[in-house]
């Protein structure tokens, strides 16, 4: 539940920081928040992973 919950606050602060002045303001924020995807779902792939005890994405490793 903690990596969906992660998910949802991400895009709440994303509504809020729409607002930005800049636009090099936004583009650093999407850059930021795509980052932080991408670390959520490796670790929903690892999490996952180690639940089912397969390798989901194709790296030869489980977890």
């Amino acid at each position: 539940m903690g990596v969906l919950w992660e998910i949802v606050q991400t895009g709440l602060m994303y509504g809020q920081k729409c607002k930005s002045d800049t636009i090099e303001d936004r583009v650093k924020l999407l850059e930021d928040q795509l980052t932080r995807t991408q670390e959520t779902l490796r670790n929903l792939v690892r999490k996952l992973e180690q639940m089912q005890g397969t390798d989901i994405d194709g790296d030869g490793r489980v977890g």
